[in-house]
């Protein structure tokens, strides 16, 4: 197995390459969230097929279904990355934590405490967002906890279940 946590452009080469390198024709390919896009199967063409990557669980929710609707109305196409949801969330998480510390003066100028805004990013916890339900820790780390498999099979990519 070749293991190569890289961009999509960048994963294409690879993924071509081990088809023309004698002796990796047959070795399993395996990226990270990075190549977990439309962007690297175009990259890679016909050498895509077999690759799996891990990433964070396809998002399948009424929010996220809304959310990729407007996308598409406002931009003529889906997001290019596989980060959309999470990099919404993202922002969200942000958003709800300025709100929550946000002083404003007496001349309209928004005071946001350091501290206080970390504390706030960092205590959130079951946040709903379009990537799933979001809670942090102590550490300012952030996440759903969930993380999918897939595999490029008929040119998309296709998650793949445990046995």
């Amino acid at each position: 197995m070749i293991y190569f946590p890289i961009f999509p452009a960048e994963g294409g080469f690879i993924a071509v390459q081990s088809k023309e390198v004698e002796g990796l024709e047959d070795v399993i390919l395996m990226g990270a969230d990075g190549i977990k896009s439309e962007t690297f199967i175009e990259a890679a063409g016909d050498a895509a097929e077999g690759v799996y990557a891990s990433g964070p669980l396809t998002a399948e929710s009424a929010a996220y279904e809304d959310f990729l609707q407007k996308y598409v109305d406002r931009y003529g196409e889906e997001p290019p990355a596989p980060f959309a949801p999470e990099s919404y969330d993202a922002a969200m998480l942000i958003l709800n934590a300025i709100q929550q510390v946000a002083v404003e003066g007496e001349d309209g100028t928004l005071y946001i405490g350091r501290q206080a805004l970390r504390d706030a990013m960092y205590s959130t916890s079951g946040m709903e967002g379009l990537s799933g339900t979001i809670s942090c820790n102590e550490f300012g780390d952030c996440s759903t906890a969930s993380v999918e498999f897939a595999q490029v099979q008929n040119g998309e990519f296709v998650p793949v279940e445990s046995e």
